[in-house]
Order: C-alpha cells, then structure tokens, then sequence
C-alpha cells in the first residue's frame, strides 16, 4: 500500500506478508488476508483513496533472478485487466544475496501494455535497523 507523492511518484507506506501461503519457488495470495489488511490500512489512513492506495504486490525469489516470470506477469495482467477496478499495480521482487546485497526489480502493469520497469528508489533511513 502507498501514498501518491504526485509526478508519477510514490511512497511504499505498508505491506502485509502471508508466512503460510507457498513455497520457496511458488507463491498464491491469500485473499482473505489480503483483503484484511487493505481494510486496515484504509483505516488508518482514513479512507483517502486518493491520498492511500493499493499499489501492487511484491514477493521474493530467494534462489531465482529477481525479473518476473512467467506466472508473476500472467498474475498481474489478470489483476488489471479491468474487472476488479485495478487501474494499475506494480510488482516487486525482491532477493537478499549473499545475507548482505539487497536486489530487487519493480514493474508497472496497465491494462493492454507490457510491462515497464520502473525504478525503485531506497530511501537512506528506510536502510538503517
């Protein structure tokens, strides 16, 4: 979930994780779970959907590259192909390689375009533990 910063800009301000769903190289959301923390997040940000909103998913591919395959880009294109209201999303993979090297990839999805990486910028205090 994300605030709109304007210009094409966005702030990742939260996420949810599922621990139980899939395995090392396969992934299925938990709508029910999904659907809960959305209806959290809408809570604390008082509902301003055009502030706070839904940007996308993410998971990792811990022993894979970090590019989407195959099943993530069929995912996303189903999520906006226009019949749950999903204008847009973005995915982002992302792996920790060698415990210390963060990767990561972020695409664009938009109802009939290919996808389009997008840059993902990490802010320093986001970085410190």
């Amino acid at each position: 979930m994300g605030e709109d910063l304007g210009d094409q800009r966005f702030r990742i301000v939260d996420f949810s994780v599922d621990a139980v769903s899939g395995t090392r190289s396969n992934f299925v959301r938990n709508a029910a779970q999904h659907d809960q923390a959305l209806a959290a997040f809408f809570d604390r940000t008082g509902a301003d959907y055009e502030r706070f909103n839904y940007l996308g998913e993410w998971h990792t591919h811990p022993s894979f590259s970090v590019h989407p395959s195959l099943q993530d880009v069929h995912a996303m294109q189903d999520l906006v192909d226009g019949s749950g209201g999903v204008r847009f999303a973005f995915l982002l993979i992302a792996r920790l390689r060698w415990h210390w090297w963060f990767e990561a990839s972020t695409h664009l999805f938009v109802q009939g375009h290919v996808p389009t990486p997008v840059d993902l910028i990490l802010e320093p205090d986001m970085l410190e533990p």
